[in-house]
């Protein structure tokens, strides 16, 4: 599997850890915790596929710790206002779904409008690259902050897992549906919006009812669950923001394809042609 190349002390601190490279001094200060370098350090800490025996990398896992609570703080930040707004200061575990929709009401919609509609087949494309994060090198951060959200978010407890699952499916209900109509207007395979919204009600549903149970039983969690919901709605936001802004200014999303990355195979080094990233 190809390793990305570092953007700065960070990714490259990582990097040096999961290759064993000299000593490994302690992850540095973190300034910035939504920059290229930040994220990039924290998708390689979290990807198993770099490392997929953890326990002989104990310095991976000790960035890893570091970075997701560096994170987590970041959007704990960063959702405050919204779970406020939302009336998390007061939320009720008994009124939790409405918590929830209120929240996913303030994300961020017109994308998915210009999906439906307006889109190109090209940029299409490079928004499921974005989301899937199949040319890591390539992608806008802001899409592998989203990424990264899901990972620490599913590896937290169970209330900040629940509320990040129940966002991200409700946020499946606005979006899945304008994705097949934009498909089907362009003439591409696409799955029938009946299946694709009966799906997303569905996820909708069960997720919801993890939450409520949760919090029958942890009443005091409740505002941990609300703010990983927010982190699930603002991440989101703001990929769809920077999507839109560059389809509308003419602008690249996907960057260039880099010359050489570092591949692990075997526990050996070597430099490969990044062939493995894909294109859009």
């Amino acid at each position: 599997m190809l390793l990305p190349t570092a953007r700065g002390p960070l990714s490259a601190g990582v990097i040096a850890a999961l290759l064993d490279v000299g000593q490994n001094p302690p992850p540095p200060a973190v300034d910035d915790p939504e920059g290229a370098d930040f994220q990039l350090a924290l998708w390689i800490a979290l990807e198993d596929g770099f490392a997929p025996e953890p326990n002989e990398h104990p310095e991976v896992l000790r960035w890893r710790a570091e970075l997701s609570r560096h994170w987590t703080a970041a959007l704990r930040g960063m959702t405050t206002p919204a779970v406020r707004a939302a009336g998390g200061d007061t939320a009720s575990p008994a009124r939790i779904g409405d918590h929830l929709i209120s929240l996913v009401r303030t994300g961020h919609t017109a994308l998915h409008s210009f999906i439906e509609t307006k889109a190109t087949a090209a940029q299409i494309g490079e928004l499921l690259t974005a989301r899937s994060l199949t040319a890591v090198e390539r992608v806008p951060t802001v899409a592998v902050a989203a990424h990264n959200t899901m990972r620490v978010m599913s590896n937290a407890d169970t209330a900040t897992a629940a509320g990040h699952r129940a966002a991200s499916a409700a946020l499946s209900l606005l979006s899945e549906r304008k994705l097949a109509a934009g498909l089907h207007r362009l003439g591409l395979p696409h799955p029938a919006p009946q299946e694709v919204r009966e799906a997303a009600e569905e996820r909708w549903t069960r997720e919801l009812a993890l939450c409520r149970d949760h919090l029958s039983a942890h009443p005091a969690r409740t505002q941990d669950l609300l703010h990983a919901a927010a982190a699930a709605v603002e991440v989101e936001a703001r990929l769809c923001r920077h999507l839109l802004r560059c389809w509308t200014q003419a602008t690249p999303v996907l960057g260039p394809q880099r010359p050489v990355a570092v591949t692990v195979i075997g526990g050996e080094r070597v430099l490969t042609p990044p062939t493995k990233l894909g294109t859009p």
